[in-house]
């Protein structure tokens, strides 16, 4: 892999890391490269208390007794070329509740869909934290669930989440045939002026203007069957056989059966791109039904599920990885996922010999809420382990609050003694000639002799001091008189009509444990703090950048392989035996910089023409692009490095990543 490529990554990365340390990462928990490859990260995020995402995240994990579940993890993918093409992110886990209404923000397959991740809307300075905040937020405006019944399978595919193998090269356009912003309509909505087309719905194929039948026909090199892709400003594709070119209807103008618009995430009159391509014949499919309703009704039927599968998709003309497709059973038709496909990301099913009969294998996954025997046990054995460690939690959690009560009522019980015994002017004791008994509330009673004039608390720390008040620990209390009945209050004192009577010591209740526990937090009589030590941020994992870039350097050649047509498995195992593709003119290294010092010949100046000026412009905006520095310090850095492009891009990914 480039050095600048990966460096660029690795800047990226440290930013994402520097934010989350330093608690700037609004949502995002943790970001981390799989098995050191820079190409592919983990990334895991939550969303605010109380939206509908974090709800039902919360909802799952209550159910599913696994706190991991309170947080999403996505997969992001980076292509060979990045930062020059976007990144893809797909979802891991949990999974979310698919319907039509957010089909055009993530894909059945996990896949999420934005402008900032579609190659005309990427800008190669958009930065790895900016592009997950958008993902986020994206996510959220999205009003996506995740899946809250427990029988539904938690996370999506592997197959799901591969880099896609489907980029432009490897279905180069043909037929000379390429529009970009064409106008999509379905049947229905085109039905005015171009009457019942209602057998399109049946199909997966597009209508194109008359017009273009001859602009197609007459190419010199006309490639049959005719086949098209279809692209989204999102960057979702499917692909299609021709339906018929329509008489009447507009140039710029597409009909597509409403079924695929949907899967597509795309509304009436919606802009795509068309192009004509060729594809390979199909090998074999891989499927995954949305639901579990397709097994029942498939049931009903008496057939079984692989024959259906192949006579079904038999009667399409093409079929896409991570588009649905429906499968009619008995009438009634339900959503299939093509998961994979082979030879490569798209295949056709049609051939210029309408009569020829293609067999191919079909593969399928079961439906992400069909569960087998295994999970169904697995599931039972988490929930009573989750029972179990709930109630020890439980436990647990009334003993601290017990404990908590019981250190607030000795935090309370210790300042009011000392209350007590400095309104007193030190310890009480038997110091006058007016006998008076207290009788305490476990009916046991005190005596002592006391000094008229005496304040009223040396009473109250008679109380205190008593051994029924340091067992029970009490609240408050207060003396009460029965003769005349009256209760004695702090200003009071020791009379002689006190002399050898009998005062009942009455206890104050406990107050809720919201303003008990509140107690904990005032100072303690001895001046003793209870506040916990500050926390400090994380610090960032260290990095072995020579390991990282090893793992990344065999990932890059793996995809390069897979986008020259091997699948994953040929891919590795061409890697293993040190195969690997030619530098691309992208792809290849920097030349060696000059060597430095006084032996170095100084580089001519060159005279500043138009030309030469809009050269280094366009250098100036390749060093942008690749960094994502302004670009004054761009021209600053191109101006130290001679002009020469990749040394100015090496230095500033080497200051960035410092």
């Amino acid at each position: 892999m480039p050095q600048l490529n990966f460096k660029r990554l690795l800047v990226e990365y440290k930013k994402v890391q520097s934010a989350i340390t330093a608690g700037e990462a609004q949502g995002i928990l943790r970001c981390e490269p799989v098995g050191d490859n820079m190409l592919e990260w983990d990334v895991d995020m939550t969303f605010p208390e109380g939206s509908p995402l974090q709800t039902s995240l919360d909802a799952l994990a209550e159910s599913m007794f696994d706190a991991e579940m309170k947080k999403l993890t996505l997969s992001v993918r980076f292509p060979a070329e990045y930062p020059l093409s976007p990144p893809e992110v797909w979802l891991r886990r949990p999974r979310m509740r698919h319907s039509s209404e957010h089909a055009g923000a993530v894909t059945f397959g996990g896949r999420v869909c934005s402008l900032t991740l579609a190659s005309p809307g990427w800008n190669p300075v958009t930065a790895m934290l900016s592009v997950l905040e958008d993902v986020r937020q994206s996510l959220l405006d999205s009003g996506i669930q995740a899946y809250t019944t427990v029988a539904i399978r938690k996370e999506y595919p592997e197959a799901a989440i591969k880099l896609v193998r489907m980029q432009s090269e490897l279905f180069p356009t043909v037929n000379g045939f390429c529009k970009d912003g064409m106008t999509v309509l379905s049947a229905t909505a085109a039905a005015p002026f171009l009457g019942d087309l209602s057998r399109l719905e049946t199909t997966d194929k597009i209508g194109l203007p008359f017009s273009y039948a001859n602009e197609i026909y007459s190419h010199e090199d006309l490639r049959l069957p005719l086949t098209f892709e279809v692209t989204t400003r999102v960057g979702r594709k499917t692909h299609c056989a021709i339906f018929e070119f329509v008489n009447g209807l507009p140039d710029m103008h597409a009909l597509l059966p409403k079924w695929l618009m949907d899967d597509l995430g795309i509304d009436e009159r919606e802009a795509v791109r068309v192009r004509a391509v060729q594809l390979d014949l199909i090998t074999s499919v891989k499927v995954q039904p949305h639901s579990v309703d397709f097994y029942y009704a498939v049931r009903d039927s008496g057939r079984e599920v692989p024959s259906l599968l192949t006579e079904s998709l038999s009667r399409f003309s093409a079929l896409t990885e991570d588009t649905a497709v429906p499968i009619d059973v008995d009438g009634k038709f339900f959503d299939v996922q093509i998961l994979t496909v082979e030879p490569r990301g798209a295949v056709r099913i049609i051939d210029t010999d309408v009569q020829h009969h293609f067999e191919f294998k079909v593969d399928f996954v079961p439906a992400p809420d069909l569960e087998d025997d295994a999970a169904k046990e697995e599931y039972q054995r988490r929930v009573v382990e989750g029972l179990k460690l709930k109630r020890e939690q439980s436990a647990i959690k009334k003993q601290e609050l017990e404990d908590k009560r019981q250190a607030a009522r000795q935090h309370r019980f210790a300042m009011l003694r000392a209350t007590a015994a400095k309104a007193a002017g030190g310890e009480a004791g038997a110091s006058g000639s007016i006998e008076i008994a207290l009788r305490l509330p476990d009916g046991s009673n005190v005596k002592g002799a006391y000094a008229e004039g005496a304040p009223i608390s040396h009473l109250q720390l008679a109380a205190l001091d008593s051994s029924w008040a340091k067992s029970a620990l009490p609240w408050g209390i207060y003396l009460r008189m029965a003769f005349p009945k009256k209760v004695l209050k702090d200003g009071d004192v020791i009379t002689k009509e006190l002399h050898r009577s009998m005062l009942s010591v009455q206890e104050e209740e406990a107050p809720e444990d919201e303003e008990l526990l509140a107690v904990l937090s005032e100072p303690t009589p001895a001046g003793t703090s209870d506040e916990p030590e500050a926390l400090t941020p994380l610090p960032m994992p260290e990095l072995d950048e020579a390991a990282l870039m090893a793992r990344t350097q065999r990932a890059f050649e793996v995809q390069r392989l897979m986008r020259a047509g091997f699948n994953q498995q040929e891919a590795e195992e061409k890697f293993s035996k040190g195969e690997v593709l030619p530098p691309s003119d992208a792809s290849r290294r920097p030349e060696p910089l000059p060597p430095a010092g006084p032996a170095a010949a100084p580089t001519p100046r060159l005279e500043r023409t138009l030309s030469e000026e809009e050269e280094r412009q366009r250098k100036i905006e390749v060093v942008v692009s690749f960094t994502g520095v302004d670009a004054a310090v761009a021209q600053v850095a191109l101006e130290d490095a001679s002009w020469i492009t990749d040394r100015a891009i090496n230095t500033l990914l080497d200051n960035l990543a410092a």
